[in-house]
Order: structure tokens, then C-alpha cells, then sequence
């Protein structure tokens, strides 16, 4: 096994462990009491993958593409219609319709096997995905050269060719706040940090992800995914004016849509592991 593969998969282990405990909790109440919980307005689940591989792991963040592909197919089968987080936004902000039973499919982190696994099924099935990415994994592509899709980052032409696809709407995961170094968990305010900092630090981030993205793969995000699901009130502020609409965190919840933009700010995901048939995880996150 690589060494890439090694700090992969220890990476995504720490990451499952801290997207499904108490940081992801704090969804609730994320956006100034608009949380999407159950209630009345559209109901939009959103299922949340990582890395789509030529083989299978045990892994709750790893499926083989046979798996993504029987997600993909059951949707299909029972009337579900992909759409973009932006058509949750234009649905939120302008009254954009959005289809009778829709669905959002994330994929997060940036792995090449977005582009040459997912990609191509999206087409099959005439299907659409959001990949949010982190830019210092793909500055790290661009200088490792080493385009293996079983452990191998998204480059920024790749970038360009997902966006370009109409298949795929990319998403910002932070430029390099994807770790539980310095004391901070993501992009999560780290314990007795003053606010101001806090926000400036965040701001830095997200502001060079932006730049990177619009001057070299020619996209601008508007939905932004927390890493690890650590979310913070205080993140709020920065998300807005840099132009962020809508934010993706780990709360396994369908949201309610009611026309509340703060909604937009804490939807919830649900994430596929590998150990379920494509029947059983639907059906624990309520889809029929």
C-alpha cells in the first residue's frame, strides 16, 4: 500500500469520527433558529460520498463504483431527480420550482475518481452532483503528478472539466482547513480564539480557495461544506460576505425547505458507508 493511500485512509477514519458525533449536532442551531428539520415545505435529502474506488473497503467513506451506481439507479427507479445545492437556494431566495421528489448527491474532499468514475455515471443516468474540494489537495495533485484515482486529488483543469460538464457543481471544502491541527477542528472556531480572529482566519481561507477557483478552473462556489461538520455560528458572518448561499453539514437529517433562508445554512447529509446494501441505506434515510 502507498504512503498516499496510508494518510488517505487514516484521514477519512478521523474524519467519520468526527462528522457523526457532537460537532454535528450543532447543526440545529447553526443558522439563527432555521433549522431544517422536519416540518412543513419540500422535503430534500441529501446523501453524502467521498471517494468512489476500483475496489472495495470496509470503509464508511469509500464505495465501489457498482455501489455509487446502484444509489444512483434506485433514484432513478423511484422518481428521484438530482439537483444542484444552488436550485435549493434559487427555490429558497427566488421561487425557483424544484422537481416533485428531489435529491442532492455531494461528494466532498475532491478525489480524481469524481472525474473519472463518477462523472461518467452521472451522464449514464443523466444525474447531476455537487464535489466540494479542498484547494490544498489539489495544489498537492497539480505537484505530485500522480493521477492514480484510488488515492489521487482533483487538478484544477479537472476542476474546470467537471464545471463545464453540467453535471457537476462544485462546492468549496476550505483551502486548508481540512485537519484537526492547531488546535481547531476544521473550519471550526478553535477552543478560547477570539472571534475576530476567528473570522479573519476563515475569511484568508475561503478567500484564496475562491480566488484559486475562479482564476484557474473558472468557478466561483457558492455552497460551502464543513470539514468534519464542525460547524460555528461565528463561521456565518464570513460565509455570507464572501457570497456563500448555502452551507452542507453532517447532520444525518431530510431538510424542509420553507422559504427560510437561514435554512440554507445548516442542511443536513446523510453519509454512505460501504457495509449497507443500496436498499438498506435508503431506507434508513427514509426514502421510499
Amino acid at each position: 500500500m502507498s504512503r498516499k493511500r496510508n494518510r488517505w485512509g487514516c484521514r477519512l477514519g478521523l474524519a467519520l469520527c468526527a462528522c457523526l458525533t457532537a460537532w454535528a449536532l450543532t447543526g440545529r442551531a447553526l443558522a439563527d433558529g432555521g433549522e431544517a428539520g422536519e416540518g412543513s415545505g419540500v422535503a430534500v435529502p441529501i446523501l453524502m460520498y467521498h471517494s468512489i474506488l476500483g475496489y472495495y473497503r470496509d470503509n464508511d467513506y469509500c464505495l465501489t463504483a457498482q455501489q455509487f451506481e446502484g444509489d444512483l439507479a434506485w433514484l432513478k427507479a423511484h422518481g428521484y431527480e438530482t439537483v444542484f445545492v444552488s436550485d435549493l437556494a434559487a427555490y429558497v431566495l427566488e421561487g425557483a420550482p424544484l422537481p416533485e421528489k428531489p435529491v442532492v448527491v455531494t461528494l466532498d474532499d475532491g478525489f480524481l475518481n469524481g472525474l473519472t468514475t463518477v462523472l461518467p455515471l452521472l451522464e449514464q443516468y443523466d444525474m447531476k452532483a455537487v464535489i466540494s474540494v479542498v484547494g490544498s489537495y489539489t495544489e498537492r495533485a497539480v505537484a505530485e503528478d500522480d493521477p492514480n484515482p484510488n488515492y489521487a486529488y482533483l487538478t484544477w483543469a479537472d476542476i474546470r472539466t467537471l464545471s463545464a460538464s453540467g453535471r457537476v457543481e462544485i462546492g468549496s471544502h476550505t483551502y486548508d482547513l481540512h485537519s484537526l491541527d492547531g488546535g481547531r477542528m476544521g473550519a471550526g472556531k478553535a477552543p478560547g480564539e477570539a472571534e475576530a480572529d476567528y473570522q479573519a482566519a476563515l475569511q484568508e481561507d475561503l478567500e484564496t480557495l475562491q480566488a484559486l477557483l475562479t482564476e484557474r478552473s473558472g468557478v466561483t462556489p457558492t455552497t460551502f461544506a464543513y470539514p468534519y461538520g464542525a460547524t460555528c455560528p461565528e463561521a456565518l458572518p464570513v460565509l455570507r460576505d464572501l457570497g456563500f448561499t448555502a452551507a452542507l453539514t453532517c447532520e444525518e437529517q431530510i431538510n424542509y425547505l420553507t422559504g427560510n433562508p437561514a435554512q440554507l445554512f445548516s442542511l443536513g447529509r446523510f453519509n454512505r458507508p460501504a457495509n449497507l446494501t443500496t436498499e438498506d441505506f435508503m431506507a434508513r434515510v427514509g426514502l421510499e
